[in-house]
């Protein structure tokens, strides 16, 4: 109990230095730019670099491109060499210079080799066990500081224990609007730019986020875990995009904060992107594990391609065959001035029922009916079933019974409709109410498995 009440005499303090902070109303002057891990605290590592080492990478490539367009911006790193910063003394670094954004980048990183995609955080409570897992990994820091546990800006905490982030869950954020806007266009820049998983925006109790008194976020820009993603990350060419990613989120960001247009046009002299980008091939992962990758993406697309066009199933386009490794990652670098980036055009476009509740994340549902034209409630063609759902693609309207989190679920759905006489009953998948492969659902969901 005295521990507890520890930690949230602390929170206090912490909310309360938030309010204290003397800037100047609407203006984005300062920017501190936090590249994880460092020293002794590698990160997640890869099978041909370490956390540390791409972190500091693109954090000076994002720094570079804003001091280059924003004269008027004061940006500070945490770190600028290969050393160890404490996770709360990367916090103090921006309380001090009373910052107007902290940005904090991260790599990601599996188990397994198939999860793929970007993500950011805001500080909140997570709202799944992955989410904690990705706080826990990047907390754990903590433990390899000498004489962390006497350490007064601790309080005591421990990323291991259940009972430490009790002291996240009465955290009153000042910031979490502006921290929000800016993990939004900062997710919106990687959709437009990069083709990989979009993994949204998300919350988690991150201490770094929670020891900072201003709008700040947590980016994971890809997956080492993952050879294409370490392979990408590497490059001159990948981490330029991901630079510029972030340029333009920061410009969106303050453009927004401060009533101002953004620059028509922005300086970006970085290897790898516009006139500087190269024609040295992209350095390649591990072969051996690409290939098996591949062809196991390759046979789970082939067979729920044959399970659709066996049942007279249209095959969504450019869902027939799964990518190629280098259509993951396309040589493209979109002018940064140009808003909205353009958007993959073989996104399938599905219309839900306006009523119909879409579910957040990756959902299953079973379609046991398609028509050319929209059927009426209590047709024949029915066959006595209600609270079915609708969705289009296209003119074609499909029916579908349930809106589960697993498979499993939606399997047993499928028995029940099948003994009602839709023989042809199948599984889809969604995710945030777009209609997805399986194979992709399986990605979306491996890290929570």
């Amino acid at each position: 109990m005295k521990r507890l009440v520890l930690l949230l005499i602390a929170l206090f303090v912490v909310a309360a230095g938030a309010y204290s902070q003397k800037r100047e109303p609407g203006k984005v002057k300062t920017l501190v730019i936090d590249p994880g891990h460092g020293g002794d605290k590698p990160g997640a590592l890869g099978k041909h670099c370490q956390e540390k080492e791409l972190t500091l990478s693109i954090a000076k490539k994002f720094g570079k491109l804003v001091e280059d367009n924003y004269p008027d911006v004061n940006v500070i790193y945490t770190r600028t060499t290969d050393v160890d910063i404490t996770l709360a003394e990367r916090a103090n670094i921006a309380n001090r210079a009373k910052a107007d954004l902290f940005v904090s980048i991260h790599i990601n990183s599996h188990p397994t080799s198939v999860p793929v995609g970007m993500e950011t955080y805001v500080m909140g409570l997570s709202r799944s066990r992955a989410n904690m897992e990705v706080a826990k990994k990047e907390n754990a820091d903590i433990l390899l500081e000498k004489g962390y546990k006497d350490n007064s800006e601790y309080q005591g905490f421990d990323p291991n224990s259940p009972e430490s982030y009790v002291m996240f869950a009465m955290y009153q954020n000042a910031y979490i609007d502006k921290s929000l806007n800016f993990a939004q266009f900062t997710q919106d820049q990687y959709k437009g730019s990069i083709k990989t998983t979009n993994r949204g925006v998300k919350q988690a109790e991150f201490f770094v986020l929670y020891k900072t008194a201003m709008p700040a976020v947590l980016t994971e820009v890809g997956f080492i875990s993952n050879p294409a993603e370490e392979a990408y990350m590497m490059s001159d060419e990948g981490q330029a995009t991901i630079a510029v990613c972030l340029l333009n989120a920061f410009a969106n960001y303050k453009s927004q904060e401060e009533s101002v247009a953004k620059p028509k046009k922005f300086e970006i002299d970085l290897p790898g992107y516009g006139k500087n980008k190269g024609r040295k091939p992209t350095p390649q992962g591990d072969p051996q594990a690409d290939s098996t990758l591949l062809a196991q993406q390759n046979q789970d697309a082939a067979l729920e391609t044959a399970i659709l066009q066996s049942q007279g199933e249209e095959v969504p386009k450019a869902k027939v065959e799964a990518p190629k490794k280098e259509e993951l990652y396309p040589e493209k670098n979109v002018p940064p001035s140009i808003e909205p980036f353009r958007q993959e055009q073989d996104e399938i476009q599905s219309v839900v029922n306006p009523d119909d509740q879409v579910v957040e994340g990756v959902t299953y549902r079973v379609q046991f009916l398609t028509s050319e034209k929209e059927l009426k409630e209590g047709s024949k063609e029915f066959k006595g079933v209600t609270g079915y759902q609708l969705y289009k693609q296209g003119k074609v309207c499909r029916y579908t019974m349930g809106n589960e989190t697993t498979i499993s679920r939606a399997k047993g759905i499928q028995s029940e409709m099948r003994k009602k006489g839709f023989k042809d009953a199948f599984v889809i998948a969604f995710y945030n109410g777009k209609r997805i492969s399986l194979q992709e659902a399986r990605e979306l969901q491996a890290d929570s498995e």
